[in-house]
């Protein structure tokens, strides 16, 4: 296994004076259970998306530095390295990817999905889980997509369960 896929997770540190509210949220309920994508606090705080949403920040180099310390310093399992800058295109990508799971509540992209960019992001996706299923997408890739919820495992016909109508002009490849 490479060493870009392998579990990330910081040691506790001296904690910061002040950490932010979700931060605090989050060291408390580590320390007990393990925090899983669908996790929801006693008060209805969906933990487990917020877990995910820093683990994708990050390894898409969005998530400020202030909070990626707060969270180093309570141990956050950060699951993956960040992504490496040189690909912009990629990085552009998995922010759209992002963005879309975000709205939708999935990864699952149809196809032909266009972003209000005129990003193909369907299209990119396709051949994203098309390398993977052949062995040639590289496994720091992989991990990353795996954050995201993406498998390359044939996704089952027919509407999905969270995902709403795409908009027309999204649907048509922004036509």
């Amino acid at each position: 296994m490479r060493a870009s896929t392998v579990a990330h997770r910081t040691r506790p540190s001296q904690q910061p004076r002040a950490l932010s509210p979700a931060v605090r949220r989050y060291a408390a309920h580590a320390q007990r259970v393990s925090v899983t994508g669908d996790l929801v606090t006693a008060d209805g705080f969906r933990l487990g998306r917020w877990v995910e949403r820093q683990r994708i920040a990050r390894a898409t180099r969005t998530l400020p530095s202030q909070r990626e310390r707060e969270l180093d310093a309570v141990g956050f399992d950060w699951r993956v390295e960040p992504i490496p800058r040189v690909d912009a295109k990629r990085l552009r990508m998995l922010t759209e990817l992002a963005a879309y799971r975000e709205v939708h509540g999935t990864a699952e992209v149809p196809v032909h999905y266009t972003t209000d960019d005129g990003e193909r992001l369907g299209e990119w996706l396709y051949r994203q889980i098309k390398r993977w299923r052949t062995g040639t997408l590289a496994g720091d890739e992989q991990a990353v997509l795996e954050l995201f919820g993406v498998t390359p495992n044939a996704r089952r016909r027919g509407p999905r369960p969270g995902v709403s109508a795409v908009p027309e002009h999204h649907s048509n490849g922004g036509r």
